[in-house]
Formats: C-alpha cells, structure tokens, sequence
C-alpha cells in the first residue's frame, strides 16, 4: 500500500530544502508507460516552474494541494494572465483539472506546498516548444524579477508589456 501522510510529506519538503530547484518529486506509478502518472511533490517557496502546456491529446492534469497553499496561474498563448487561483486545503478550492494546451505556472505562497499532481501516461518528455518563449528558461537571468512580475500579476498583464 502507498501512503500520502506526514512521513511522505516531511521527506518531500527536506528533499526540497537540499535541491537547487527547491522541489522534489515521489512517483506512485511504477513505469513511464503506465497509464496514470500519479507524483507527490513538495515545493518551497522560491521554487520557479518555466510556464508551460503539455500539447499532446488527452494530456490534462489535475492537481490537488494537500499542504501549505500554492497560485496556479493560467495563461493565454501570448502571455497574458488569464486566470490566477489560489488552492488550498484551507480555502475554497483545493485542486483544478485543466486541459491540454492549457499554458500554466504555479508557485507556493506558503514556505512549504505538498501537491498531488495526477496525468494519463504515459510520460512524454518536454520540448522546448512545450515552454514559454516569453518566460525566462530554469537558472536563466531574468527568474527573480519574472517570480516577482507573477506573483503581483493582474488578470491581462503580460511580463514583456509591463
């Protein structure tokens, strides 16, 4: 039996604390080729996820916050903040599902964010296409100041307008 509890989740968070991306992931399929990609991730604030879609068919992904609270943003194919949520299992609204080439980033608000993230497999690797060209890349200049432009962005701004 696999488990989400406290020892999962505190193992999640130390792991995050030692890596450079500040996250760390726990896969519950076994295999790239199942048909359910079901991970467990922890996340400290600061960490930086590139905007990104996934483009193939049936590629939606859910995801669930179990601990801290974590901003999804939506965005449109040029940039433009179209939605901006807040999830929480102390809030409103916990989790989304949303569809393929759906552009999206999240961040934590909290210093700690354990998440459940759930996609159909299998696992298909990222292209370069698959990330914002208008969002800097992971370790490039530019990641504070865009990190700071999202966590103050209104609905229909764009990073490069501003």
């Amino acid at each position: 039996m696999k488990k989400l509890d406290d020892v999962l989740f505190q193992e999640l968070i130390e792991k995050a604390e030692q890596s450079d991306r500040k996250r760390s992931h726990h896969c519950f399929h076994t295999e790239h080729s199942d048909p359910v990609q079901r991970m467990c991730i922890g996340l400290k604030k600061g960490t930086y996820v590139r905007p990104h879609f996934h483009s193939q068919t049936n590629k939606w992904e859910m995801l669930l916050v179990l601990k801290g609270r974590l901003a999804l943003v939506i965005f449109d194919q040029a940039g433009n903040v179209i939605e901006k949520l807040s999830l929480s299992p102390n809030q409103p609204i916990m989790g989304t599902e949303f569809p393929e080439n759906t552009w999206h980033s999240i961040y934590p608000e909290t210093e700690d964010v354990i998440i459940l993230e759930l996609k159909p497999g299998p696992f298909t690797p990222a292209t370069e296409s698959d990330f914002a060209a208008w969002a800097p890349k992971e370790g490039e200049q530019g990641v504070s100041e865009f990190m700071a432009w999202l966590e103050s962005a209104k609905l229909g701004q764009h990073y490069l307008a501003d």
